[in-house]
């Protein structure tokens, strides 16, 4: 014979083994929760005269390894590590087979459960055996077979007469399908005090953790085929060291693995008995080959024999692994023109190949070179000076190759450029400087970097320096060194500006030299002592000529005292002066839906004309209208678009080049601006049933807003227009509220009698969600039709125009039991309900949402239970809405107490 011990405990995933010829046999498996409970099995508190029945039954799917055993003992476990339960104490534990998979939604009657049943253990509890701690074995009186195929019905009695010095607590499976299989009607139990009921009274998702000692006779067959949950059949990109897993069978001993590279084969593995456990894993000494597909059986083992007829799955490794690059350094930059590449070497690989380029995946140094079984790479021509260089190191072997390796980058060491130079620090990642550049006295807090976004005139990225509270700044940033000629005329052009205009004035002071260095600066080209035009950047344009030929660097110097905020240079640009001087400060006026107006500033020299045009792109036009003004209109231009203006001086010896300035046209007013064109709103039961969404860009103002509204009625702007019919009860809400992403984030709102705008019935400003707007009326006339004025709160002046949600809904237009069904005919109960709402029929639920009355999510419930736990909800109307596992949908009004 065989002895079992089977257990259900938490997260050891319900296993059971039995011995027999020194081999192990797990059973079915089941995880399940756990959580302490005082008063199961064994009612042990301090109630002198305290009772407890609890039976529940065990599923023959969860028992199949003691089939045909005779179980000798039970056990629980008991939580508590000290404390002894008093002789007055009394326990009884009953078994039966049983064709029952539950008791029905009705109470057992005690008596007649037991009648067939058999009394197995009725003595005191505290002389069981085992630790004061753990599990606790109840050595059986009269033992008990369990029958193949049954279900095992368990009932439990427990006595005290006598108060316990301390509460004892015992494990419990709480809620889980694997106990119930969605029936609450599983367990039933009854506490009470004085003499026991007759019945069972209560059933809930409780039973307590158990476990048997059984006598089972041998196995007489071989067990059935097991089935291999990983690596999933046909999958792709395997760990070479995979782990093998499968299902435990019943009536096993151990498991035979094999692994080939061919269906069925065996060649890597030839039935190697691994053991009774459900998990093999390929050892890392010996690792299977990259790419490669391999085959894998799993067949069952006992005394009688293997099982036959097993099948398994196939499985494809992955490709073989990308080297580790360690030099030079990710994003290294100063490096030799002549640098080394240095890697890791990765078993099992034959050779490395090698691709580098000048863009990202660029191959123009090198295309996938082989390099053969090496680990280093020096490159033996010299690269170019200051440029960057993206490269990839590939690992390859017979039948498999690394792909997706990350491609790293490196720096050359920088060399001087020619003109012209451009830099407008919009390629470099925040707060980064630009490569070759340098820096001179930063530090204490006082650092020149790259910064998104100065706002204003300046480009998206600028160069910026900020302030240190108690240190003034005297600090440099230093262009690449350019190549410039005795006795030719430079021109450098850049932009500047601070964060704050007058508040916080700045130093500026630019200069250039022969070095990246302070002492070098000898030649100061321009000094601002009092930088406060703020984001509305100045453009500076200066000529020189060095009287040496050579290698200059130009340098710009923050000198501020202490406690400033920003200070913004951008658009560096030297080049040869050009024969034909460019305007300078081009701006707009005047911009309409249609048109605009552009001004500029003539050059020392005047031009001959100018020409002048505007794109939609960033990108400078090949020529434009001529014209000897200085000013000039643009048009006809398309609503709500961005432009780009492009003005440039027109010489005998050539052109100019251009300056361009950016602007947007105005958007044309919504259709709704006008009360005339009111868009209707169809009132719902909520705020989402019915809502639509609308703007203000482009909206114009009419007409005036309420004096009751705002204190300052002149902060607002902007609005457009709804009109909504009272229904049949006289109340209506009309709400506005945000649109992801909109600008739009507060918004002002009228009722009006009609479009003339003097008959107002009320308006609002923030009651709404948020800043937004909501006005509730009541006891208006039905059938009365109410013009919505909405307004963009303007900060007097400032606000930004968006999209917004505009709704219009009562509750009277809900319905008085299901608001919307489906095919499903489901109940919730009881209705109104005060914490716990049920539902009639929990297996039909997928998930359950809980909506306020105005529609907004306030909980969602997936896999959730038959009673729904609300009781955080407040008082009030909800939405329930049930989504069915068929995809259908049931919403339900219910009312929270």
């Amino acid at each position: 014979m065989r002895k079992l011990f089977l257990l259900f405990v938490l997260f050891v995933s319900l296993m059971a083994y039995q011995s027999y010829s020194g081999q192990a046999y797990p059973v079915a498996t089941c995880s399940v929760g756990v959580s302490s409970n005082t008063y199961g099995p064994m009612n042990s508190n301090s109630t002198a005269d305290s009772k407890n029945r609890t039976a529940f039954i065990l599923r023959a799917s969860q028992l199949d390894a003691i089939s045909n055993g005779t179980i000798t003992s039970t056990y629980f476990r008991r939580l508590s590590s000290s404390g002894t339960l008093n002789n007055t104490a009394n326990f009884k534990i009953y078994l039966k087979n049983t064709t029952m998979s539950d008791f029905g939604s009705g109470s057992p009657d005690w008596a007649t459960e037991i009648g067939t049943a058999t009394l197995v253990y009725d003595s005191n509890p505290d002389t069981a055996v085992g630790s004061t701690a753990g599990f606790k074995q109840f050595l059986h009186t009269a033992n008990f077979v369990y029958t193949a195929g049954s279900n095992l019905a368990v009932y439990l009695e427990y006595t005290q007469t006598t108060a316990q010095a301390s509460t004892i607590g015992w494990d419990y499976e709480y809620g889980t399908t694997c106990i119930n299989t969605g029936n609450s009607n599983t367990t039933k139990y009854l506490n009470t005090t004085g003499a026991f009921g007759a019945t069972l009274t209560s059933s809930n998702y409780r039973r307590p953790v158990i476990g048997f000692d059984a006598n089972v006779p041998p196995p007489t067959t071989v067990p059935a085929c097991t089935t291999i949950s990983a690596p999933t059949n046909a999958a792709t990109g395997v760990s070479v060291t995979p782990t093998i897993t499968w299902a435990a069978t019943s009536i096993t001993s151990s498991y035979l693995v094999s692994v080939g590279t061919t269906p069925g084969g065996t060649d890597v593995m030839n039935a190697v008995d691994v053991g009774n456990v459900t998990t093999y894993s390929i050892p890392t000494s010996t690792p299977l080959n990259y790419s490669t597909q391999y085959y894998v059986t799993v067949v069952p083992k006992n005394v009688v024999g293997p099982a036959t007829g097993c099948t398994g799955v196939s499985f494809t490794t992955r490709n073989i692994v990308c080297p580790t690059v360690s030099a030079p350094t990710a994003g290294a930059t100063g490096q030799s023109l002549t640098p080394t590449i240095t890697w890791a070497s990765v078993a099992t690989a034959t050779g490395y190949k090698l691709s580098v380029g000048t863009t990202a995946g660029g191959t123009d140094i090198l295309n996938n070179q082989d390099l053969g079984n090496v680990t280093t790479y020096t490159f033996a021509t010299p690269l170019t000076t200051s440029t960057t260089y993206y490269y990839t190191v590939n690992s390859y072997n017979a039948n498999s190759a690394s792909a997706s390796c990350t491609e790293r980058t490196f720096s050359t060491i920088c060399g001087a450029t020619n003109v012209p130079y451009n830099q407008d620090f919009e390629s470099v990642t925040t707060p980064a400087l630009p490569a070759c550049t340098s820096l001179e006295n930063a530090g204490t807090g006082n650092n020149w970097t790259t910064y998104s976004s100065a706002g204003g005139s300046f480009n998206t990225k600028v160069l910026n320096y900020t302030y240190n509270s108690t240190n003034a700044a005297n600090a440099w940033f230093y262009t690449q060194g350019i190549n410039l000629t005795a006795g030719t005329s430079y021109r450098i052009k850049y932009i500047y500006g601070n964060a704050s205009g007058t508040t916080y004035p700045e130093k500026l002071k630019v200069a250039y030299g022969t070095s990246a260095s302070s002492a070098a600066m000898t030649t100061v080209l321009a000094d601002y002592p009092n930088v406060t035009n703020g984001t509305t950047a100045i453009s500076e344009i200066i000529d020189f000529i060095p009287t040496a030929t050579g290698v200059y660097y130009f340098g710009f110097n923050a000198y501020s005292t202490a406690d400033q905020n920003r200070l913004y240079v951008d658009n560096i640009n030297i080049n040869v002066t050009p024969v034909c001087t460019e305007p300078s400060a081009l701006t707009t006026s005047n911009i309409t839906t249609t048109g605009a107006t552009i001004s500029w500033t003539a050059p020392t020299t005047a031009p001959n004309t100018y020409e002048y045009a505007f794109t939609t792109t960033n990108v400078a036009p090949a020529s434009g209208t001529t014209t000897s003004a200085t000013t000039a209109n643009l048009g006809p231009l398309t609503a709500q678009t961005a432009y780009y203006a492009w003005v440039r001086s027109n010489c005998t010896a050539g052109n100019s080049s251009w300056i361009q300035v950016a602007f947007t046209t105005l958007a044309l007013p919504p259709a709704n601006d006008d009360c005339s064109n009111a868009i209707n709103l169809v009132p719902g039961g909520t705020f989402a049933q019915n809502a639509v969404t609308g703007t203000t860009v482009g909206s114009t103002n009419t007409p005036a807003l309420p004096a009751s509204c705002l204190s300052t009625p002149t902060n607002v702007a902007g609005n457009v227009w709804y009109k909504v019919t009272v229904p049949a009860s006289g109340n209506i809400t009309i709400e506005s509220d945000a649109v992801t992403g909109s600008a739009l984030t507060d918004t002002v709102m009228s009722i009006f009698a009609d479009c003339t705008g003097a008959n107002s019935i009320m308006c609002d400003d923030d009651t709404g969600n948020g800043n937004f707007s909501k006005v509730s009326l009541t006891g208006q006339t039905p059938g009365t039709i109410l013009y919505v004025s909405l307004w963009r709160y303007s900060n007097a002046g400032g606000g930004s125009d968006g999209q917004f949600q505009i709704s219009a809904y009562d509750a009277s237009l809900l319905g008085t039991s299901e608001v919307s069904g489906s095919k499903n005919d489901l109940k919730v109960y009881p209705n109104p309900f005060s914490d716990i709402l049920n539902i009639s029929d929990i297996s039909k639920v997928k998930s359950v949402s809980v909506s306020d009355i105005a529609g907004r999510l306030v909980k969602t419930i997936t896999n959730p239970g038959s009673a729904l736990q609300l009781g955080e909800l407040k008082s009030g109307m909800y939405l329930v809405t049930l989504e069915m596992k068929d995809g259908s949908k049931q919403t339900i009004k219910t009312i929270k107490k």
